[in-house]
């Protein structure tokens, strides 16, 4: 099974100067555990749950840029890559998070999280995942 058929397509995304508060109160809004950070309008970095804790909350201010915050470079697949092998490219990574980039258009397709995995390995269980 590929990533790219059961990424979250919905991608929320934040400026990269958008002060860490805004981006909270969307975060907080829709129910989502991070935002795609961007610089330029291309993909720059992601901003997630544990960078606000780990980063704004222990040492930052929740009035400054962002960009500041955010895990950079993006971690990132193709649509086409296994799932298995992007679940071991998380843990590998120790990430809860890829996002999936088109690589003709280098635009943000979509973002695959533990919770997906999780939910896809319910769906269709282990064996079934390894045998496609």
């Amino acid at each position: 099974m590929k990533i790219g058929d059961v990424m979250v397509k919905d991608v929320v995304s934040v400026d990269h100067k958008t002060p860490v508060i805004e981006a909270c109160k969307i975060m907080g809004e829709k129910k989502i555990g991070c935002v795609l950070v961007t610089k330029d309008g291309k993909p720059y970095g992601i901003f997630t749950e544990r960078d606000l804790l780990s980063k704004v909350l222990l040492e930052g201010n929740l009035n400054e840029e962002i960009g500041k915050y955010c895990s950079a470079p993006l971690i990132v697949v193709t649509p086409d890559y296994d799932i298995v092998e992007s679940a071991r490219i998380m843990a590998d990574m120790k990430i809860k998070r890829l996002v999936i980039l088109n690589e003709e258009t280098e635009e943000v397709e979509g973002i695959f999280t533990a919770a997906d995995l999780a939910r896809v390995i319910a769906e269709y269980g282990v064996k079934e995942l390894e045998s496609e």
